[in-house]
Protein backbone atom coordinates (compact mmCIF):
# COMPACT_ATOMS: atom_id res chain seq x y z
CA UNK A 1 0.00 0.00 0.00
CA UNK A 2 2.79 2.03 0.83
CA UNK A 3 4.63 1.58 -2.25
CA UNK A 4 1.21 2.68 -4.01
CA UNK A 5 0.56 5.56 -2.15
CA UNK A 6 3.89 6.60 -3.15
CA UNK A 7 3.72 6.16 -7.00
CA UNK A 8 0.33 7.89 -6.99
CA UNK A 9 2.17 10.91 -5.21
CA UNK A 10 4.62 10.68 -7.56
CA UNK A 11 2.33 10.61 -10.59
CA UNK A 12 0.61 13.77 -9.03
CA UNK A 13 3.55 15.99 -8.43
CA UNK A 14 4.85 15.20 -11.90
CA UNK A 15 1.65 16.29 -13.23
CA UNK A 16 1.56 19.08 -10.95
CA UNK A 17 4.96 20.46 -11.95
CA UNK A 18 3.97 20.09 -15.58
CA UNK A 19 0.89 22.32 -15.15
CA UNK A 20 2.70 25.06 -13.10
CA UNK A 21 6.32 24.96 -14.47
CA UNK A 22 7.83 28.45 -15.05
CA UNK A 23 8.88 29.75 -18.91
CA UNK A 24 12.11 29.48 -19.37
CA UNK A 25 14.08 32.66 -19.57
CA UNK A 26 15.25 34.58 -22.83
CA UNK A 27 17.91 31.95 -24.33
CA UNK A 28 18.65 33.86 -27.42
CA UNK A 29 19.30 37.14 -28.65
CA UNK A 30 19.04 38.20 -32.31
CA UNK A 31 17.94 40.40 -34.88
CA UNK A 32 15.90 42.69 -32.45
CA UNK A 33 14.41 40.01 -30.75
CA UNK A 34 14.34 38.27 -27.03
CA UNK A 35 13.13 34.59 -27.83
CA UNK A 36 12.62 31.99 -25.18
CA UNK A 37 13.99 29.14 -25.69
CA UNK A 38 11.02 26.89 -24.33
CA UNK A 39 8.72 28.46 -27.49
CA UNK A 40 11.03 27.13 -30.15
CA UNK A 41 9.39 24.48 -32.50
CA UNK A 42 10.07 21.20 -30.96
CA UNK A 43 8.65 18.46 -32.73
CA UNK A 44 8.84 17.62 -36.53
CA UNK A 45 4.96 16.42 -37.26
CA UNK A 46 5.59 15.50 -40.49
CA UNK A 47 8.28 16.23 -44.00
CA UNK A 48 7.79 15.72 -47.66
CA UNK A 49 10.71 15.48 -49.96
CA UNK A 50 14.61 14.15 -49.59
CA UNK A 51 16.55 16.32 -47.00
CA UNK A 52 20.41 17.25 -46.33
CA UNK A 53 21.04 18.29 -42.63
CA UNK A 54 24.27 19.90 -41.23
CA UNK A 55 24.52 16.94 -39.26
CA UNK A 56 22.07 14.30 -37.61
CA UNK A 57 18.90 13.31 -38.29
CA UNK A 58 16.01 16.03 -40.00
CA UNK A 59 14.25 16.53 -36.39
CA UNK A 60 17.63 16.75 -34.71
CA UNK A 61 18.83 19.89 -36.96
CA UNK A 62 15.32 21.60 -37.03
CA UNK A 63 14.53 21.12 -33.16
CA UNK A 64 17.52 21.23 -31.41
CA UNK A 65 17.58 24.69 -30.49
CA UNK A 66 20.29 25.90 -32.18
CA UNK A 67 21.15 27.86 -34.99
CA UNK A 68 24.51 25.70 -35.47
CA UNK A 69 22.08 23.48 -37.42
CA UNK A 70 20.40 23.55 -40.77
CA UNK A 71 17.78 21.40 -43.44
CA UNK A 72 17.67 21.97 -46.91
CA UNK A 73 16.00 19.79 -49.96
CA UNK A 74 16.53 20.07 -53.78
CA UNK A 75 12.93 17.88 -53.76
CA UNK A 76 10.03 20.31 -55.65
CA UNK A 77 7.08 20.70 -53.01
CA UNK A 78 9.40 19.70 -49.86
CA UNK A 79 8.16 20.71 -46.96
CA UNK A 80 8.34 20.32 -42.82
CA UNK A 81 5.29 20.54 -40.51
CA UNK A 82 7.02 21.53 -37.33
CA UNK A 83 5.20 21.55 -33.73
CA UNK A 84 5.40 23.63 -30.39
CA UNK A 85 4.88 21.58 -27.56
CA UNK A 86 6.53 23.54 -24.52
CA UNK A 87 4.54 26.88 -25.19
CA UNK A 88 2.68 27.33 -28.14
CA UNK A 89 2.28 30.57 -30.69
CA UNK A 90 -0.65 33.45 -29.98
CA UNK A 91 -1.69 36.19 -32.10
CA UNK A 92 -0.35 39.01 -30.25
CA UNK A 93 0.80 42.31 -31.02
CA UNK A 94 3.11 42.48 -34.05
CA UNK A 95 5.18 39.70 -35.03
CA UNK A 96 4.70 36.62 -33.90
CA UNK A 97 7.10 34.39 -35.16
CA UNK A 98 10.59 34.00 -36.15
CA UNK A 99 12.17 32.05 -39.17
CA UNK A 100 15.81 31.73 -39.39
CA UNK A 101 17.85 30.36 -42.36
CA UNK A 102 22.01 30.00 -43.24
CA UNK A 103 22.74 32.91 -45.37
CA UNK A 104 25.91 33.71 -47.66
CA UNK A 105 28.82 33.10 -46.25
CA UNK A 106 30.13 36.16 -43.89
CA UNK A 107 31.63 39.21 -45.44
CA UNK A 108 31.12 37.95 -48.76
CA UNK A 109 29.00 40.65 -51.21
CA UNK A 110 25.63 38.01 -51.88
CA UNK A 111 24.70 38.30 -55.79
CA UNK A 112 21.44 36.20 -55.27
CA UNK A 113 19.86 38.14 -52.30
CA UNK A 114 18.31 36.24 -49.47
CA UNK A 115 15.75 33.06 -49.56
CA UNK A 116 12.46 32.66 -49.14
CA UNK A 117 9.90 30.49 -47.07
CA UNK A 118 6.49 29.38 -48.01
CA UNK A 119 4.85 29.11 -45.08
CA UNK A 120 1.59 27.61 -44.23
CA UNK A 121 -1.20 28.39 -41.19
CA UNK A 122 -4.80 27.77 -41.36
CA UNK A 123 -4.64 26.61 -44.29
CA UNK A 124 -3.55 30.15 -46.15
CA UNK A 125 0.15 29.86 -47.74
CA UNK A 126 2.54 33.15 -47.85
CA UNK A 127 6.05 33.64 -49.41
CA UNK A 128 8.15 35.48 -46.99
CA UNK A 129 11.96 36.90 -47.76
CA UNK A 130 15.05 36.84 -45.31
CA UNK A 131 17.22 39.78 -44.65
CA UNK A 132 20.48 39.43 -42.63
CA UNK A 133 20.97 39.90 -39.37
CA UNK A 134 24.24 40.85 -37.57
CA UNK A 135 24.51 37.18 -36.10
CA UNK A 136 27.54 34.79 -37.91
CA UNK A 137 27.55 31.56 -37.27
CA UNK A 138 30.13 29.16 -38.44
CA UNK A 139 31.63 31.54 -40.66
CA UNK A 140 28.26 32.17 -42.70
CA UNK A 141 25.37 35.09 -41.60
CA UNK A 142 22.35 34.10 -39.99
CA UNK A 143 18.91 35.25 -41.82
CA UNK A 144 15.59 35.84 -40.92
CA UNK A 145 11.79 36.40 -40.96
CA UNK A 146 9.42 37.41 -39.45
CA UNK A 147 5.41 36.27 -39.94
CA UNK A 148 2.40 37.77 -38.29
CA UNK A 149 -0.46 35.26 -37.71
CA UNK A 150 -2.88 37.88 -38.59
CA UNK A 151 -2.62 37.79 -42.08
CA UNK A 152 -3.32 33.84 -41.97
CA UNK A 153 -6.49 34.45 -40.54
CA UNK A 154 -5.97 33.45 -36.78
CA UNK A 155 -7.98 35.65 -34.40
CA UNK A 156 -6.12 37.99 -31.91
CA UNK A 157 -5.52 35.93 -28.88
CA UNK A 158 -6.06 32.68 -30.49
CA UNK A 159 -3.24 29.86 -30.64
CA UNK A 160 -1.48 27.70 -32.69
CA UNK A 161 0.51 24.84 -32.31
CA UNK A 162 1.95 23.39 -35.82
CA UNK A 163 3.65 25.83 -38.63
CA UNK A 164 4.12 24.32 -42.01
CA UNK A 165 7.21 25.77 -43.87
CA UNK A 166 7.83 24.78 -47.88
CA UNK A 167 11.73 24.67 -48.47
CA UNK A 168 11.96 24.81 -52.50
CA UNK A 169 11.61 28.30 -53.42
CA UNK A 170 14.59 28.70 -55.78
CA UNK A 171 15.42 32.42 -55.20
CA UNK A 172 17.49 33.24 -57.97
CA UNK A 173 19.45 29.81 -58.09
CA UNK A 174 19.64 29.69 -53.89
CA UNK A 175 17.49 27.53 -51.68
CA UNK A 176 16.99 28.05 -47.67
CA UNK A 177 18.50 26.50 -45.33
CA UNK A 178 16.13 26.34 -42.51
CA UNK A 179 18.11 27.04 -39.10
CA UNK A 180 15.35 27.31 -36.43
CA UNK A 181 11.71 28.45 -35.68
CA UNK A 182 10.91 30.51 -32.57
CA UNK A 183 7.93 31.96 -31.62
CA UNK A 184 7.98 35.69 -30.55
CA UNK A 185 4.96 35.69 -28.85
CA UNK A 186 3.61 32.67 -27.17
CA UNK A 187 1.69 31.11 -24.26
CA UNK A 188 1.98 28.10 -22.44
CA UNK A 189 0.18 24.93 -23.85
CA UNK A 190 -2.93 23.68 -22.42
CA UNK A 191 -2.11 20.50 -21.18
CA UNK A 192 -3.96 17.28 -22.99
CA UNK A 193 -6.71 16.05 -21.74
CA UNK A 194 -5.35 12.87 -21.54
CA UNK A 195 -2.69 14.93 -18.82
CA UNK A 196 -5.45 16.83 -16.47
CA UNK A 197 -7.28 13.49 -15.95
CA UNK A 198 -3.82 11.88 -15.02
CA UNK A 199 -3.45 14.84 -12.48
CA UNK A 200 -6.93 14.32 -11.38
CA UNK A 201 -6.67 10.69 -10.98
CA UNK A 202 -3.22 11.02 -9.09
CA UNK A 203 -4.73 13.51 -6.48
CA UNK A 204 -7.54 11.22 -5.93
CA UNK A 205 -5.55 8.45 -5.21
CA UNK A 206 -3.18 10.27 -2.48
CA UNK A 207 -6.33 11.74 -1.02
CA UNK A 208 -8.17 8.65 -0.57
CA UNK A 209 -5.05 6.82 0.86
CA UNK A 210 -4.40 9.80 2.84
CA UNK A 211 -7.88 9.73 4.17
CA UNK A 212 -7.47 5.98 4.72
CA UNK A 213 -4.33 6.71 6.73
CA UNK A 214 -6.32 9.08 9.08
CA UNK A 215 -8.82 7.03 10.09
CA UNK A 216 -6.76 4.57 11.04
CA UNK A 217 -4.60 6.92 13.30
CA UNK A 218 -8.27 7.79 15.17
CA UNK A 219 -9.03 4.61 15.51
Amino acid sequence: MRGLLHRAAAVAAACAALLAAPAAQAALEIGGLSLDEAGFADTLVSSTGVFTTSSGTLADALTDGSLSTWAMSTTAGAKVVLGFTDRVLVNGAGNDLALFERGHEAYEYSQEGFDSFNVTINGITRLYFTTETTTIIDDYNVNMTTVDLSFFGVAEGATVSQVQIGLDYNTRGSLPQLQLVAGINTVAAVPEPATVLMTLAGLGVVGVFARRRQRAAAA
